[in-house]
């Protein structure tokens, strides 16, 4: 018993090598069996087809599949997408058991000339064969390589089970290569593709910042002075997000910001895309629908912009030097800041938007035209713009408590003026100057000049900037 169980192990160990050979390796070969001679009498196959005998069978037989456009994907793993319509003289019922191969070779390759080391095989994914046209997936890596793109002979092989045509069970395990189309396709690679979506947002981001250089060429000469050698080249300084997205009164604004994130994300992709596949993509619904929320969003707090504070009130703190007249400097606070403090809003609607703007770039690449982004999540970037617009539009606290603040030492100025010997009118203004402070630092911040504050006296008024 232990003699026989012995050698019936030594005799599997020894057939594993053979049983290998037998059964090759998928790259170096395809699952389907050759066709045999009408003459000859069906035998059991192994089921595959090595790359020298497909290359042999395609030198001496013609393409004689229906096949519709075949078209490159803009999935990173080169993705080819074949129309593949039933021939008259299959049944619908062997169409929907049909098996799928393909293969590759490169472009400029006679096809009588054909050899084992042209071909390329690529993995079929599982088709839903229809009665009409079929549109097949198949996975090329190896057609991906260097930056050049390259141009190929695209083959699609159509198999057929003997045991699905009601045969003799004698014909099992041999799928039968029965008919095959050619195509070319020209492929782009995946550097090219990524790098001309790369440099359309390098481009359109450069645009953007030469305009600005010149738009806000008196604010840069500002930041130079308070910089001084450190400050950086004109440009450089324009090439900030903050300095491209801000609004008349040198604040970023949060909408515009959304507006430029989304449009520069979305010129990539679609260059990506583009460059991919060679088309000109399509934009799903949730892009569209992105992109409207966003646009209305920053239309509407144009319209809501404005200073806080009333003209005569902004003339009064201008004219006697309280409020630095120089133009303010866009910082990256000013995108979750309002009136000194952290505005909840805002950071919901910065996060939600680059949550969406991470996943346009993750899956949008992939599938542009099909692209979706959860109802919760356009929801919740709708609901954010909506409130971010309503709380520019609703009156500040903060803004209305300085406006009342700067009218009360307005009055106070003017009755001290009328009566210099006045006392207690002096004492009021000197009162109201000294409380006003904390209102102006949460507004303003750094344009505040507390040290003008502390010492302006009634009636005094600042040189206009220039003047000696």
């Amino acid at each position: 018993m232990l003699r026989g169980l012995i050698a019936g192990l030594l005799l599997a160990l020894a057939g594993l090598p053979a049983l290998a050979q037998g059964q090759p390796a998928p790259s170096r070969a395809i699952q389907c069996s050759a066709p045999l001679p009408s003459d000859q009498a069906w035998r059991v196959g192994s089921g595959f087809m090595m790359m020298e005998d497909l290359a042999r069978h395609l030198n001496t037989s013609a393409p004689s599949l229906p096949l519709g456009p075949v078209r490159q994907t803009s999935k990173a793993v080169p993705t080819l997408e074949i129309a593949v319509s039933r021939p008259d003289w299959l049944t619908p019922a062997e169409w929907r058991h049909a098996f799928f191969e393909a293969v590759a070779y490169p472009d400029g390759i006679s096809p009588i000339e054909l050899r084992e080391s042209h071909l390329q095989r690529g993995t079929v994914l599982p088709p839903s064969p229809q009665d009409g046209e079929t549109v097949v997936s198949v996975l090329f890596p190896t057609l991906d390589s260097g930056w050049r793109p390259s141009s190929w002979q695209v083959l699609l092989l159509l198999c057929l089970d003997p045991v699905q045509q009601g045969a003799s069970a004698l014909r099992a395990q041999g799928r039968e290569l029965r008919a095959y189309a050619r195509q070319p396709l020209f492929v782009s690679t995946l550097r090219l593709s990524a790098a001309v979506g790369l440099l359309t947002v390098l481009a359109a981001y450069l645009v953007l910042a030469f305009a600005a250089a010149r738009i806000h060429a008196r604010q840069y000469e500002h930041s130079r002075r308070l910089l001084g050698p450190g400050a950086p080249a004109p440009l450089a300084y324009a090439l900030r997000p903050t300095v491209i997205a801000q609004d008349s009164f040198g604040y970023c604004s949060l909408s515009r910001f959304q507006v430029l994130l989304f449009t520069l994300v979305l010129a990539g992709v679609y260059a990506y895309v583009m460059g991919r596949t060679g088309e000109l993509p399509n934009l799903s619904q949730s892009v569209l629908t992105l992109l409207g929320v966003t646009l209305t969003g920053s239309t509407l707090a144009r319209l809501t912009e404005g200073s806080p504070m009333q003209t005569a009130n902004r003339l009064w703190l201008l004219g006697t030097g309280v409020l630095d007249p120089t133009p303010r400097l866009p910082r990256w606070t000013d995108l979750v800041e309002s009136d000194g403090e952290i505005d909840v809003t805002r950071v919901q609607a910065l996060l939600f938007s680059l949550f969406a703007a991470v996943a346009l770039v993750v899956s949008g690449t992939g599938d542009l035209e099909n692209f979706v982004l959860p109802d919760q999540l356009v929801t919740l970037i709708g609901i954010s713009q909506a409130v971010y617009v309503a709380g520019r539009a609703l009156p500040r606290d903060s803004a209305k408590r300085l406006n009342e603040e700067v009218a009360s030492i307005r009055a106070a100025e003017q009755r001290a003026m009328a009566d210099p010997a006045d006392a207690a009118a002096r004492k009021d203004f000197e009162t109201a100057r000294n409380a006003i402070a904390s209102s102006l630092r949460d507004v303003f911040s750094e344009r505040f000049c507390e040290s003008r504050l502390r010492g302006l006296q009634p009636g005094e008024r600042a040189q206009p900037p220039g003047v000696a």
